[in-house]
């Protein structure tokens, strides 16, 4: 357990694992799969700690490849793992783009609420990013007013 729980460090350091909020839909499977060698090796009384070991490496081998590949190849990257989608244009939500991420207004709603946005008109535009967090720019008289804003010296 505790060889397996190393490997396990050294290849989330290898292989330059993300923070959860940063996932990717490839990350997670690549997570869930990773947590699947181990624990079905560490349970598994006919399975030698090598084979996992050995596995483990082989599995993070392939991530770490596979990322190098999607890194070179826009095209692939896009397609498996998606890119930003503009959901919100001028206050206005883009139904059709909505549908298509599987969203509701009641959804869309919720993520502006989270970020301490209450009307939609407010919005200039809203991204949803690949990780499925909201990315918000505010139309110029919702924008909070800053210090230089009001020329003020420190």
């Amino acid at each position: 357990m505790v060889s397996g729980f190393i490997a396990l460090i050294l290849c989330m350091k290898w292989t330059g694992a993300k923070g959860v909020s940063n996932l990717t839909p490839i990350d997670f499977i690549w997570s869930i799969m990773l947590s699947e060698i181990f624990g079905n090796g560490l349970y598994d009384p006919e399975v030698k700690w090598y084979v996992v070991l050995l596995m483990i490496l082989f599995w993070c081998g392939l991530k770490v490849l596979f990322d190098n590949i999607l890194s070179r190849t826009d095209k692939i990257e896009k397609f498996l793992t998606g890119e930003h989608q503009l959901i919100v244009l001028d206050g206005e939500p883009l139904k059709d783009r909505l549908r298509k991420n599987r969203m509701d207004m009641q959804d869309l709603d919720e993520a502006l609420r989270k970020q301490g946005i209450f009307s939609i008109e407010e919005v200039k535009r809203a991204y949803l990013e690949k990780d499925g967090s909201l990315t918000v720019q505010l139309k110029a008289f919702a924008e909070p007013v800053t210090k230089g804003d009001l020329n003020l010296n420190e």
